[in-house]
């Protein structure tokens, strides 16, 4: 086994019920990620990327059905633990998660500082003033001044909210970072002061990350290597260079064609249709409906994952003629 390999997922899935039936929210999804690496989930809205990251860190709403496969951190199966083992030994200890939507994560009562020291007082057992220093050195290292560590969330900018939110992620020294959308809702210089700072930590602690966002330009910034989802399942697997430079799944190509870039002339395109109901999905390959280059096999028949090259997959009958 690789010593640098922290985290293993194999065949996960997960599902809710609703009152239009069973959604399969995530479905079968495998990749591994190493220490001081940046896995980076890219997709449309709906394609499953926020559930797959509750689904690591264990967070289910009521509704949940049925959660299937692997979650091996450091080589042990996190998914086939109760939950009080979990919650003691497991979340925010050894995997944290920055949500989306900062205001949304702050108790709008509470002072700053507590907010972020809170975990040591429940997990750790930390005496109330031990625990605020060092809450304090914490949100200092994310660019927080100790004058606003004793400020109530709305007094606070977005920017500093966000930095807040990713100060209670790092509070208990976890190995693995779950990033959902960190820089929504700001504006650009925002955004990349706050990409700024994701950098500065991964390098300074040794970070993993898991990077959920729907932004593909922001992924060259922060990622190592790609994951791109479409209707839960990841259609293609790469090494962040082959996603820009060899694209192999269509749908990734037509994604890449959307973005806008700041050097040199490039028509946008869009793609075709919408994404499809994952109550109901579509046959075969479910990007079939909406591909320009679709075949009779790919309407009837799932593709598999075809190696393109070492550490890239793509789940598209195009990518065979690639694979190695």
């Amino acid at each position: 086994m690789d010593d640098n390999l922290l985290l293993k997922v194999q065949d996960f899935s997960l599902s809710y019920r609703t009152r239009k039936g069973d959604v399969a929210a995530v479905n079968r999804v495998n990749f591994d990620l190493k220490k001081g690496e940046t896995l980076a989930v890219v997709g449309e809205s709906g394609c499953g990327k926020s559930s797959l990251a509750r689904g690591l860190i264990r967070l289910f709403p009521r509704n949940i059905k049925n959660v299937e496969g692997q979650i091996l951190l450091n080589n042990r199966d996190i998914l086939s633990l109760d939950e009080e083992t979990f919650r003691k030994e497991i979340r925010w200890k050894e995997m944290a998660m920055v949500f989306q939507g900062a205001m949304n994560s702050l108790n709008p009562v509470l002072k700053v500082v507590f907010q972020v020291a809170e975990p040591l007082i429940v997990h750790y057992d930390i005496d109330r003033n031990s625990a605020f220093g060092r809450a304090k050195e914490v949100l200092s290292m994310v660019g927080i001044s100790g004058a606003f560590a004793e400020r109530y969330p709305f007094e606070l900018s977005g920017g500093m909210k966000q930095r807040v939110i990713i100060a209670m992620a790092l509070i208990t020294n976890p190995k693995i970072i779950l990033l959902d959308e960190p820089t929504s809702a700001l504006d650009i210089i925002t955004q990349e002061n706050i990409m700024n700072l994701l950098k500065m930590l991964k390098k300074e602690l040794n970070l993993s990350y898991i990077f959920i966002t729907h932004d593909i330009a922001l992924t060259s910034e922060l990622a190592d290597k790609m994951a791109v989802m479409y209707a839960g399942e990841i259609v293609e697997l790469s090494p962040v260079e082959d996603f820009y430079s060899n694209p192999s799944h269509i749908y990734t190509r037509l994604l890449l064609d959307s973005v806008p870039t700041l050097r040199g002339e490039k028509k946008l395109k869009s793609i075709p249709g919408s994404p499809p109901s994952l109550i109901d999905p579509p046959s075969g390959c479910k990007f079939h409906p909406r591909c320009p280059y679709v075949m009779d096999i790919c309407k009837t028949e799932e593709p598999p994952f075809y190696k393109i090259s070492e550490n890239h997959f793509a789940r598209c009958y195009l990518s065979e003629d690639k694979k190695v």
